[in-house]
């Protein structure tokens, strides 16, 4: 598995209500606010690349997350994470964020810190659809659905080059 420094979205953030990461991840490279100005195709479009597939050697790149600091809430609450992406808006911010792929609601009492080789969540990022704009902006959203809770952090990351290794018996 590949971590590369920008497509880190959350570094032991704390969620104790509903919450964007504190990172985003930017297809150009650019970052938020900065403008891509050297397109090819039509002019006025905006510049977006599709993340979701991988290809037949590679795995697409995947959503994970990790519980950092053990969550307690008051009373019954429930973590769900969310991926999001966003269009560029024409000059270089994020437009409208759509849930692009999310987790059941996870209750508290799961929520807890240093579970080995288990992460909160890991799912591939989805391919986009014939005519939907290619983002350009991804982040996560923690939505805390029944809470609030009064503790608990997260840490999450966009992973690319993925160990999928098949094990299978020997022949002899």
């Amino acid at each position: 598995m590949q971590i590369d420094a920008q497509s880190v979205l959350s570094t032991n953030q704390a969620v104790t209500v509903t919450a964007p990461s504190t990172g985003v991840y930017d297809a150009a490279g650019l970052g938020v606010g900065v403008a891509v100005t050297n397109r090819i195709g039509v002019a006025g479009t905006v510049f977006g690349s599709d993340l979701g597939g991988g290809g037949p050697l590679a795995s697409g790149p995947q959503l994970g997350a990790w519980v950092t600091t053990t969550f307690t809430a008051g009373g019954s609450a429930t973590l769900r994470v969310q991926l999001q992406a966003a269009i560029d808006n024409g000059s270089g911010s994020p437009g409208t964020w759509d849930t692009i792929q999310q987790t059941d609601d996870i209750p508290v009492a799961q929520l807890v810190a240093g579970t080995p080789g288990r992460p909160l969540t890991s799912f591939t990022v989805p391919d986009r659809y014939l005519g939907q704009a290619f983002p350009r902006f991804y982040r996560v959203n923690y939505l805390v659905s029944t809470g609030p809770m009064t503790a608990g952090a997260v840490s999450a990351a966009l992973l690319t080059g993925i160990d999928d290794v098949s094990f299978y018996p020997s022949n002899y």
